[in-house]
């Protein structure tokens, strides 16, 4: 029932952004780790409003979903899934083009710092990210 639910919210979530300009960074998880993150839902204007992104190692070809909120302060909480689960979580602040902060595991037994820089996407980037968070949230769904 809680899988369902959670898949729910996240297919809402991606229908409510999918028509939103996205952002996308790079940068790494623990200082060698290479990641490329892709997020809509920045721009809303409300504090209330959610997040949705996919991300990706820049060694491998599939696609993590990301989902959360960012408060007045900028703060982002993101809750990424890998799987049915959620298999870990962003902790970090916007500080001018950067998102700075610590990842960890689901289980929190890891931690590990992020930084990531803004860099330009090109439409053919946003519609491969664009097409990830859609077809992990219908993966999702099947739970």
């Amino acid at each position: 029932m809680m899988r369902t639910m959670l898949t729910l919210l996240f297919i809402g979530l991606t229908i409510q952004v999918s028509a939103q300009t996205g952002k996308l960074y790079r940068g790494t998880i623990n200082k060698s780790i290479q990641i490329t993150l892709y997020l809509e839902g920045l721009d809303n204007g409300t504090n209330a409003d959610p997040i949705v992104g996919s991300y990706k190692y820049d060694t491998q070809s599939s696609y993590l979903l990301v989902n959360g909120y960012i408060n007045n302060k900028g703060n982002v909480v993101l809750v990424e899934q890998g799987s049915a689960n959620f298999t870990g979580v962003f902790l970090g602040a916007f500080q001018d083009n950067k998102i700075v902060g610590n990842w960890f595991s689901d289980d929190y037994k890891k931690s590990y710092p992020f930084e990531l820089v803004e860099a330009v996407v090109s439409k053919a980037q946003a519609a491969k990210f664009k097409a990830a968070i859609a077809a992990k949230a219908r993966q999702f769904s099947a739970y």
